[in-house]
């Protein structure tokens, strides 16, 4: 990350103030002067830190409230603008609180404030932390890494290693974990509710076959393959024929009736009495020829209708069961359809039950997966094996800066656990027994090892680095170390450095001056 150029307004003690660090290189020497009260304390020189790590993230080095961020004279309209990489611009205020990112002229700025600094973190590879452990170095920064515990070592070597995207996929995984947990609870569920259904369709299965069995036993395969329909048709035939015999012997009868009337009428003609009561007839003669023929025409036409009937009932169907009992193979071919169906739906749910088996199996075996990344992507895992093989480096380059600032009198070396073993002149000695200046060697030693881990961790490492008052309590020979050190890092970063140190200052006497002035109360900034 390069930062080009910071516009501050109405920040801190400034009003309007306007730095370009691409005009810097090397080491630049951050003076003040305070004009309201004399001497440099109190002119600013801080700001300039202070505005790049509030621009970039919203928040401060030192502790500081609203009240005292926005200028007391102005009281609103604060704001810092940053431009970094040269075609990203930073704009954040307060009063009214504002943030917006511009990107080659393009406002990239998200709904809010939260979604936008997480977005311009990963834009420019690096956060506050990561920041404020590798590019800002004094008094002011309170990130103590010999102090901290080993689990807070291995957290601060993380942001030093960019191992945020191990611990993301941590969280992925726990959340997968998560997930195919829950999805086989709910196939458990599943199955169980389908090993119900079908504990039921086997049941009904049974049930049915039961009354099947009975309705079998009772008639043939033959009659109960037979439809309604085919029954009533049947039925309807056969009573046609019974209607029809029966009329015929009612015309029979008729035509015997006839004959029988016609047989009396002859007798009594041939009496010569009324054939009806029997009383001598006197008069016209009966024809008896006329009555015979008569006769035999009923004779022959009952001999038709005798035929008929001979005739008529052998044309009759059996049926084999009335369509009354037809109920009973209704009642069996319903039982049968049931039955399929219920073997069918116990087919279809079987099928379901080894489809969720099977996916049961594949979650089992991805879940057993991600229970290895879990561990995997856990401090315990790869941070921890990453860690190990960064050690060597980590303390080469500790070492490396502490032998300038001790004249190689201090040594130190991290574990594998991250405790470290200090010694002083070949004896072991704790962190906490050295004195001031020597716990600033130390720990300035190990600060500027971290920051070089992360030269060869990213691309994120600013071009900047800031050194506010990191001589104090430092003897001769650690500010000579500590010179040697600054001159060997202006190779590659610009250096601004705030020092009230006489000593440090006439070392670094060849290098450009930036200074902080303040006159009644506000502060501006001036080369030379």
């Amino acid at each position: 990350m390069k930062i080009n150029q910071v516009e501050i307004y109405n920040f801190y003690s400034a009003k309007d103030m306007s730095i370009t660090f691409d005009d810097y290189e090397g080491i630049v020497l951050i003076e003040g002067q305070n004009k309201d009260t004399g001497g440099s304390n109190g002119a600013g020189k801080s700001i300039i830190i202070e505005s790049v790590v509030w621009g970039l993230f919203g928040q401060t080095v030192r502790k500081s409230t609203e009240e005292a961020l926005v200028n007391n004279q102005a009281k609103k309209k604060c704001l810092v603008r940053l431009r970094v990489n040269e075609n990203i611009v930073i704009e954040r205020g307060k009063r009214p609180t504002t943030l917006h990112v511009y990107q080659d002229g393009v406002d990239i700025t998200r709904a809010n404030q939260r979604e936008t600094q997480a977005m311009l973190d990963e834009l420019l590879g690096i956060n506050y932390k990561v920041f404020l452990s590798s590019s800002v170095f004094g008094q002011q920064n309170n990130l103590e890494f010999l102090a901290a515990s080993p689990d807070d070592k291995r957290i601060i070597l993380k942001n030093f290693l960019n191992l945020d995207q191990l611990f993301d996929l941590r969280e992925s995984v726990k959340f997968l974990k998560s997930q195919y947990t829950q999805r086989t609870k709910s196939i458990d569920a599943i199955i169980e509710e389908h090993n119900k259904n079908i504990q039921s369709f086997e049941k009904e299965i049974a049930e049915s076959e039961i009354i099947a069995s009975k309705i079998l036993s009772k008639y043939s395969e033959e009659i109960l393959d037979l439809s309604f329909e085919q029954i009533a048709n049947i039925e309807k035939h056969n009573t046609d024929i019974d209607w029809k015999v029966a009329n015929l012997k009612r015309a029979i009868e008729k035509v015997d009736s006839n004959i029988d009337a016609l047989k009396r009428k002859r007798q009594s003609a041939n009496d010569k009495n009324c054939y009806t009561c029997g009383q001598p007839v006197k008069g016209k003669k009966v024809d008896i020829d006329s009555i015979n023929m008569e006769i035999t025409d009923w004779v022959d036409k009952r001999y038709d209708l005798e035929l008929q009937l001979t005739e008529l009932p052998l044309s009759k169907k059996d049926l084999p069961i009335s369509s009354y009992e037809f109920g009973k193979i209704a009642e069996y071919k319903q039982l049968r359809k049931e039955q399929e169906t219920f073997k069918e739906i116990k087919k279809h749910t079987l099928e379901k039950i080894d489809t969720l088996i099977q996916e049961k199996t594949t979650l089992n075996r991805r879940y057993e997966v991600m229970r290895f990344w879990e561990k995997a992507f856990s401090e315990q895992g790869l941070v921890k094996y990453i860690i190990r093989n960064v050690l060597t480096y980590l303390n080469s380059k500790a070492n490396y800066y502490l032998s300038h600032l001790s004249q190689g009198k201090f040594f130190i070396e991290f574990d594998q656990e991250l405790n470290e073993t200090i010694t002083h002149r070949g004896e072991v000695v704790n962190y906490i027994s050295l004195s001031g200046g020597e716990r600033r060697k130390v720990g300035l030693a190990v600060m500027l090892g971290l920051q070089s881990l992360l030269n060869i961790s990213s691309n994120s490492e600013s071009n900047l680095l800031f050194f506010d008052e990191v001589a104090e309590n430092l003897d001769q020979d650690g500010l000579d170390g500590l010179y040697i050190l600054l001159s060997d890092l202006k190779k590659s970063k610009t250096l601004f450095v705030i020092t009230h140190n006489n000593y440090l200052k006439s070392l670094m006497d060849n290098s450009k001056t930036l200074t902080i002035m303040k006159r009644k109360g506000v502060s501006t900034v001036k080369g030379k």
